[in-house]
């Protein structure tokens, strides 16, 4: 009886199986996550990109970095927001000298230097004021994370005092930093927004500071508890029906003369005859 042959297999394969069964199935993305990755690619394209330094280190010998490409110059200058090589030269020396580890025994590496130079980048200085902020801010924010990684491995409670006050002023210093920064690029200004203002018939509405007459600036509530002013307007006297009460003149500034000789005419009238 004749055997049956075998259909040929590939190396390693096990007979009669189909060779897509033993490929790994490649997970499809879903129309979100293709939208996530589009929405990436887009925000990439439309940020600026950071400078690629090329470092030679060598052990007790001055850190050498260059930027071997013109395009990666005109970014490493637009990083600070200068046009100047020597401003952003200065600004690199204290990025390599703050936010770098590394020293004359072991200068820092290519690797680190470009990292820091990627932070700088996402701030986006546009001119020196901002380039020397961004400079400080990228600093802060490395001794911070270097003092709270102290922090974590204090192991006594003054230690954890000396690095824990340190972090916080150190953080609080790059929120102050943050603000200027605001600051800085508003330049002061402040725009006010005014909206849903409703007038009624018969009112008129005032935009702007108002400032009450005969006084400085009063509080809400002190202008709830004031009472309403009242308005001089001469009206016609009413007559006394006793004719010794009527209305008194009084002359000048002493004015006392007229009201004295009224009282001593009402106290002689009432006075008991003799």
């Amino acid at each position: 009886m004749a055997k049956r042959d075998k259909e040929p297999t590939k190396k390693g394969q096990p007979s009669g199986q189909p060779a897509e069964q033993n490929q790994p199935k490649k997970p499809g993305l879903s129309e979100e996550e293709r939208k996530e990755i589009r929405e990436f690619l887009r925000r990439k394209r439309d940020r600026p990109h950071a400078p690629k330094a090329r470092v030679k280190s060598a052990r007790g010998k001055p850190l050498d970095v260059d930027f071997p490409s013109p395009v990666d110059l005109s970014r490493f200058m637009s990083v600070f927001g200068t046009n100047e090589m020597a401003f952003a030269n200065l600004m690199l020396a204290g990025i390599v000298n703050a936010a770098c580890e590394g020293g004359p025994e072991n200068p820092p590496r290519g690797d680190d230097i470009n990292r820091a130079l990627a932070a700088v980048t996402g701030i986006g200085a546009v001119d020196e004021i901002e380039g020397m902020l961004a400079t400080q801010m990228v600093a802060t924010h490395a001794a911070a994370i270097t003092a709270l990684r102290r922090l974590k491995g204090s192991e006594t409670i003054p230690q954890q005092d000396s690095n824990g006050n340190l972090a916080v002023k150190l953080l609080r210093t790059f929120a102050a930093q943050v603000e200027a920064l605001q600051r800085h690029r508003g330049k002061g200004q402040q725009k006010v927004t005014v909206e849903h203002v409703h007038v009624h018939a018969g009112g008129q509405a005032i935009v702007g500071s108002v400032t009450p007459v005969g006084g400085g600036p009063q509080t809400t509530e002190e202008q709830t508890r004031a009472p309403p002013g009242i308005a001089y307007e001469p009206a016609t006297p009413m007559r006394s029906p006793d004719p010794q009460w009527e209305v008194v003149p009084v002359v000048g500034g002493s004015g006392k003369a007229p009201v004295q000789n009224a009282r001593r005419r009402h106290r002689e009238r009432r006075a008991p005859r003799e």
